[in-house]
């Protein structure tokens, strides 16, 4: 029950972060934790073949501002090649066949709510708990960059 109020507050801090215009509507609660999708095939060839939907092998991970404006982005594939994952059994696993999950991070606020460490405290303490079972890839709230105003 907790994760699913999370993920609600996190939808609803996202959502506070899209430009006026693009705001995403609630349709559902669905959890922006992603577990891997079933692949085609039993044993699919690829480590993209089990990604969850929503996330692409082009997908940013993280996003960096480095001296002189420049951006260094990772990608899912990056972060997937590093970790040497590999599809198993329609699975998504690391090198050392533990499961790789997605957690998308909240904190992507010009204006933060009145209840923001509150958010960030909950955030930090589900990731503790997912990664004592799972590989997690914590995707960024900013895949631009840029300063978020």
């Amino acid at each position: 029950m907790k994760v699913v109020y999370f993920l609600i507050l996190l939808g609803l801090a996202l959502a506070a972060c899209a430009p006026v215009g693009v705001q995403p509507t609630l349709t559902s609660s669905t959890p922006t934790i992603a577990a891997p999708a079933p692949a085609s095939s039993p044993a699919a060839p690829t480590s993209s073949a089990c990604l969850p939907s929503g996330i692409e092998p082009s997908s940013i991970v993280s996003a960096e501002r480095q001296a002189g404006n420049k951006v260094i982005k990772v990608t899912v594939q990056q972060k997937l090649d590093k970790l040497s994952a590999r599809c198993q059994n329609g699975t998504l696993v690391d090198s050392t066949g533990k499961e790789i999950r997605f957690y998308e991070l909240a904190g992507c606020w010009g204006n933060p709510p009145d209840n923001y460490q509150d958010i960030l405290q909950r955030q930090q303490q589900e990731l503790a708990t997912l990664k004592a079972q799972y590989t997690v890839i914590e995707m960024t709230c900013n895949p631009s960059g840029l300063p978020i105003q």
